[in-house]
């Protein structure tokens, strides 16, 4: 049984938004979120190459002209789904609080394409980005040796995990929004809120299904991220749904990163349910949340 919430302010009328969404074409929610969007200086779409060679979109989000760090970002959607667009609000703020260009990139999505898929294509564009094969368009507006890297939901662990696969000084920064890193779904916030609001149990087992079908996750830590080891993680945050069955494997993954000498900034959005930081349009804790996570990476890197 799902426990007693107490909702954020606007927090209600969010959910009710997203009921009326969910019957309506992915296009009428991803113009409806991005309504209101921080104002950018420039918005471009690239291609990279995935990890398979083929073409993958990327949007690069320039707050100002000139040349500045960057923080890679990875959509949410469950390894299965999702947008850039859809969380076009975030990477805006993002890159107008953060001193940071944005590039929100995409990958193939499961179960067409399974573990280690996306992984796979987010690792590519980091190569190709330092590589020196991406368009001088893209580079020429990028300080490329201050690198951060950060997404949402199944996003987040598409962060962590390229973090892990990648030499320890790849990254500057880590910015985790109420990950997927655990698989554990006897843990308390599975138990307060099996049903929702938000995210349920039901759907993560079948995103689990989909995105790991030959369960590698009881033994590769690139697929549940908790089980690896965080040693030499650069500085990040941990930001977490207080309404979602996510929260207490945020809780524990900041507490392994403590434990393995990481520099981390962790907190509770209180009141709000997964998927919350792209509502900011009707949402205060979704723009605390990004005010709080810009600041960090804002003091971060060189």
């Amino acid at each position: 049984m799902t426990t007693r919430v107490t909702l954020a302010q606007g927090m209600e009328e969010v959910l009710a938004e997203e009921a009326r969404l969910a019957a309506l074409p992915q296009s009428e929610a991803e113009q409806f979120w991005m309504q209101d969007a921080a104002h950018m200086h420039a918005i471009e779409d690239f291609y990279f190459p995935g990890a398979d060679n083929q073409q993958q979109r990327l949007r690069f989000y320039r707050a100002t002209q000139d040349c500045r760090p960057v923080l890679v970002y990875i959509h949410g959607g469950g390894w299965i789904g999702g947008s850039i667009e859809l969380n076009e609000s975030a990477a805006r703020a993002l890159a107008a609080q953060s001193g940071r260009h944005v590039l929100s990139i995409s990958y193939r999505f499961a179960p067409a394409h399974p573990y280690p898929a996306a992984l796979s294509d987010c690792i590519a564009a980091i190569q190709w980005l330092q590589s020196g094969s991406a368009p001088t368009a893209l580079t020429q507006h990028l300080n490329r040796q201050d690198i951060a890297i950060g997404g949402a939901s199944a996003g987040a662990n598409l962060a962590l995990t390229t973090a892990l696969s990648l030499p320890l000084n790849t990254f500057t920064a880590l910015v985790l929004f109420y990950g997927v890193f655990d698989d554990d779904m006897s843990v308390q916030s599975y138990t307060e809120y099996p049903d929702g609001p938000g995210m349920t149990r039901a759907r993560m087992e079948m995103l689990f299904q989909n995105y790991d079908p030959k369960n590698l996750r009881r033994s590769d830590p690139l697929v549940i991220p908790l089980n690896a080891d965080l040693k030499g993680m650069p500085p990040t945050v941990v930001a977490a749904a207080e309404i979602d069955v996510l929260r207490s494997e945020n809780e524990a993954i900041a507490q392994r990163m403590l434990a393995a000498g990481v520099e981390v900034t962790s907190w509770i959005e209180p009141g709000v349910t997964h998927g919350y930081i792209n509502r900011g349009r009707m949402l205060p804790g979704a723009r605390n949340t990004l005010t709080r996570a810009a600041g960090v990476l804002a003091s971060t890197g060189g």
